[in-house]
């Protein structure tokens, strides 16, 4: 198998696993050894083995599904843009050669020219230009367009009629049914935007909303749902959903605080408090052993509404099957996400694609709302995401850390990266200081805090106020600061900042801990896969405290209180002193530090990654690492080839 070497690239053992030409490529492309092992395998199964002008293109076929990409363009400056600047030039060679022998029928094994033919790969012209696409993709990406098209033309009408819709809107934002924001419970203000975002999907048989941190997509979920029981749609008919647990999770918590914030609910509005988000895969029913859902378009789901949130981490594939179980006919979608932020893991931008981007007009647009005034305090931060959206960064100007971990609120600051040894003094310090000295822990600090909750008895820390107000404070500092990094591995990458706290946590918060793995009182941990029976799911954060019998549990938080288990009973989780930016997305910390990779040329780094990594932050955002780096991601968009709105 492959490895990589210290600059994260792949390594191939010298064993002839693959073909001179599909080798030759995949260390160009620096693919991974499967890619390379899978692209040798396509060369034969098309009956064209070692041909260096397919091997390179298919190579770069795999390099951009690596980077997100459902497709290549084959115009010759679209396509070189896709492939390092060294190898442009024999990259553009062998593309003419690959078009030749394409047009004289050399690859008809391996590429099909028409949508319903069965080759690995397929070309694809319909719209005016040159696509070539996996199949898997192509496949994919034609049905989730046709899925589009049937809700963008159905003829679903208005829940009610306007002035019915307006006496809603000015009862649900009346002094005894306003929702009110926050521990001192402050009227939500009336916002133009969401009003018009709450009047299309009222309308529209497809809504599509965009909006930053602050912008308000939580109270306009919440007024939403408000309006729609008004205009009679059963609560059971709705169904709230996320592409991860905690996602879902979220929405839950969010319509019950909100509800419960109004000083006269009526029994509609209360009604709202039996909803529940679940995760996409949930909602569809997914069978793992036959890698199916139960809901299809076959057997769509049972939803007169339904609400998804986070969209732009759901990625084509994810997308298609959710929408062949929506029937536009008679049910009514709203999507929900921040244009702006990280698209999915997997391939494809789905949601970013939907909204005009200035290059481009978007079929949505008579279905689009994006808000835009911010309601949260502070400028400062909130001006430095819309400056790294744009690419428009200020000037960096290095200051120590010590200095960078005393900043002001609404601050940012830069410190400059200094070698392993300085990093590794680093991570104590802020350790030290979030984990260790009494600022948001009261007397003693968290320390005393994990000692005083390790003395009680679960069921005391669970059902008592005192172990619930303890709870309370001890998740308040967990849930205060966070690192943020691009990637899992290397010194900067989260696997390695974690051991490395954790190391110098132990003998503090429970001495008694022992064994390699970070199971030890106080540590704050990462949930990274769902499990339904015991109600926990992909990004739930916890924290383990050592009961009086030396049994380590696993607290969380859920709306009301706390659920607990012992941690040997937990699905697959991770340390969460530090988090990669993708997992951190829907998650805010008072203070971040973004810790950026060593390598400019690494390909993770891009400007949504920086934008999604300050907007983590409510009050305060450090980033380490080198000016070059930072200037190199603020460069780069991301930029995901599909033909999906053509």
């Amino acid at each position: 198998m492959t490895d990589s070497g210290w600059d994260g690239k792949p390594v191939f053992p010298e064993i002839p696993l693959v073909g001179a030409a599909a080798g030759s490529a995949a260390r160009r492309m620096e693919l991974s050894l499967l890619d390379a092992m899978t692209l040798d395998d396509l060369l034969e199964l098309g009956e064209c083995p070692g041909d260096a002008a397919a091997s390179l293109v298919m190579a770069a076929l795999f390099a951009g599904l690596e980077e997100g990409s459902l497709c290549l363009d084959l115009d010759p400056v679209r396509f070189c843009r896709r492939v390092p600047e060294g190898l442009r030039e024999e990259v553009a060679a062998a593309l003419v050669d690959f078009e030749e022998k394409l047009a004289a029928g050399r690859y008809r094994r391996l590429v099909a020219e028409e949508a319903n033919a069965y080759r690995p790969l397929v070309l694809d012209t319909s719209a005016g230009r040159r696509l070539l696409y996996f199949h898997k993709y192509h496949v994919h990406e034609r049905r989730l367009k046709k899925r589009m098209g049937a809700f963008l033309g159905s003829p679903a009408g208005a829940l009610a009629p306007d002035p019915q819709l307006d006496a809603w809107i000015e009862e649900i934002h009346s002094k005894p049914l306003v929702v009110r924001l926050g521990a001192d419970s402050i009227p939500l203000r009336r916002d133009p935007r969401q009003v018009q975002a709450v009047r299309l999907a009222m309308r529209s048989p497809l809504s599509v909303i965009s909006g930053g941190p602050g912008t308000g997509k939580t109270s306009l979920l919440v007024n939403l749902l408000r309006c729609l029981v008004r205009a009679g749609v059963p609560v059971p008919e709705i169904v709230l959903g996320a592409p991860t647990g905690r996602a879902a999770q979220r929405m839950t918590e969010a319509v019950r605080s909100s509800v419960r914030s109004i000083h006269r609910p009526s029994s509609a509005d209360t009604g709202l408090l039996d909803l529940q988000g679940s995760t996409l895969h949930k909602l569809l029913g997914y069978r793992p052993f036959y890698h199916a859902f139960t809901y299809r378009n076959t057997n769509p789901l049972p939803a007169s509404v339904v609400v998804v949130d986070e969209v732009s981490m759901v990625d084509v594939v994810m997308m298609d099957h959710f929408l062949q179980a929506v029937d536009p006919e008679r049910t009514r979608l709203v999507l929900m996400g921040d244009k702006n932020q990280l698209p999915s893991v997997e391939a494809g931008a789905v949601f970013a694609e939907m909204i005009p981007d200035g290059e481009r007009e978007s079929r949505f647009s008579r279905h689009l709302v994006v808000l835009e005034k911010v309601y949260r305090s502070g400028g400062s931060l909130l001006e430095l995401a819309g400056q790294a959206r744009r690419g428009d960064f200020p000037p960096v100007k290095p200051v120590s850390f010590a200095k960078a971990m005393s900043g002001d609120p609404d601050e940012w600051t830069f410190v400059e990266a200094a070698g392993p040894d300085r990093w590794e003094a680093r991570l104590r310090r802020w350790a030290d200081h979030y984990y260790r000295e009494s600022a948001g822990g009261g007397e003693g600090g968290y320390p005393a805090l994990i000692a005083e909750a390790g003395r009680m008895p679960p069921e005391s820390l669970s059902f008592t106020e005192a172990g619930a107000a303890l709870l309370e404070r001890i998740f308040a500092t967990i849930e205060r600061a966070r690192i943020l990094t691009l990637l899992r591995g290397g010194p900067y990458g989260c696997t390695a900042v974690n051991a490395r706290i954790a190391g110098h946590l132990i003998p503090l918060l429970d001495p008694s801990a022992s064994g390699r793995r970070p199971v030890f009182s106080g540590a704050p941990i990462l949930v990274t896969r769902n499990d339904y029976g015991r109600g926990l799911f992909n990004g739930d954060v916890g924290v383990l405290i050592r009961d009086p019998d030396g049994v380590c549990r696993a607290y969380f938080r859920r709306a009301g209180g706390t659920v607990d288990f012992p941690v040997d009973l937990l699905p697959s989780w991770e340390p969460a002193f530090a988090m990669t930016v993708h997992k951190s997305q829907g998650s805010e910390f008072d203070d971040v530090l973004l810790a950026l990779p060593d390598d400019e040329n690494n390909r993770l780094l891009t400007r949504e990654i920086v934008y999604t990594g300050i907007t983590r932050a409510r009050k305060r955002v450090i980033f380490h690492g080198t000016e070059p780096v930072l200037r190199k991601a603020l460069e780069k968009k991301i930029q995901r080839e599909s033909g999906l709105m053509w």
